[in-house]
């Protein structure tokens, strides 16, 4: 395929009206399919009667910004009319886009995505609460990260936090693990237990992630700085540098990163999904270790159980 070209997801297909489409012919060549401005037939894209398509690579800015526009109005739609399960498809649709899409157009759109979320908490008190407790069929990563945004935003809106603080940290939630997109498929979708060169290789994510958000220039410090140190311990047990001056941005979803896994997917050392208030005394225990902040850990509880 020509680097003039790239590919679309037969799932956004329906979303690039304002974009012309193209197609190849057997001997390579790229052939238009839709005319700018020109909708699919809603039959066609339901019975997948199309070919592989493709946008210009010179759309692709204009083309991910009218996607976040469509999908971030789509998401809004579903929180107040369709029921939790079409929003939480919403919401997966839009961080799939945030951890492979261009990253100058996710830092412009993601804040939208984030109002759109404060206003539905504003309707349903119990949205995000009740969005990490469903499941998708999307991939680990993508489910990951979509649990993870909702129980930030969970803990943001239950303390009260400004709009500005609590968008940096929903933000935060979403680019966390954007590292583990320069891993393995595999690495990312599985519970068993890494071996200690597959583990090493893991790790690698926290430095890729900080890496690919500043060089995005994209992102406030903080943003990055969660990526990079979301797995680091108070006490210097964890990685990639075994720092004990952690943000407070990155204590609080190192924290969530470590509940989310516990409660909702299960783990190599726990292969079951615990309920959440075992999750929670396994967390107390590595409290006590003195592996996360004991003040941090109490406002995560209260979050939970009020």
């Amino acid at each position: 395929m020509p680097e003039d070209f790239i590919p679309v997801k037969r799932s956004q297909f329906s979303l690039f009206k304002s974009f012309a489409l193209f197609y190849f012919s057997k001997e390579n060549e790229p052939l238009l399919y839709k005319k700018e401005g020109e909708q699919l037939k809603a039959s066609r894209i339901k019975e997948e009667q199309f070919p592989d398509l493709f946008i210009r690579t010179a759309d692709r800015e204009n083309a991910s910004i009218a996607l976040y526009k469509t999908m971030n109005a789509h998401l809004s739609e579903t929180i107040f009319s369709k029921g939790l399960v079409s929003t939480r498809q919403a919401l997966s649709t839009l961080v799939q886009e945030a951890l492979e899409g261009p990253l100058n157009i996710s830092s412009k759109m993601l804040p939208e995505t984030l109002e759109v979320l404060f206003q539905g908490y504003n309707k349903n008190k119990t949205l995000m609460k009740s969005l990490a407790k469903l499941s998708s069929s999307s991939d680990q990563l993508v489910e990951h990260t979509v649990n993870i945004l909702s129980l930030t935003m969970q803990f943001c809106m239950f303390h009260h936090y400004t709009e500005t603080k609590a968008k940096t940290l929903g933000v935060s939630a979403i680019q966390h693990d954007i590292g583990c997109t320069q891993l393995p498929p595999e690495m990312n979708n599985t519970k068993a237990q890494l071996s200690d060169s597959q583990f090493k290789a893991f790790q690698t994510h926290a430095v890729k992630g900080y890496r690919i958000i500043t060089d995005s220039n994209c992102f406030k410090p903080e943003i990055a700085m969660v990526a990079l140190q979301h797995h680091e311990k108070l006490d210097g047990s964890g990685y990639p540098k075994g720092s004990v001056d952690i943000s407070e941005e990155a204590q609080l979803i190192g924290l969530i990163t470590s509940y989310e896994p516990l409660t909702y997917r299960g783990t190599s050392r726990h292969e079951d999904p615990q309920k959440p208030f075992d999750s929670l005394q396994i967390l107390k225990n590595e409290v006590i270790a003195g592996k996360y902040s004991k003040h941090m850990f109490v406002n995560f509880c209260s979050c939970l159980t009020r």
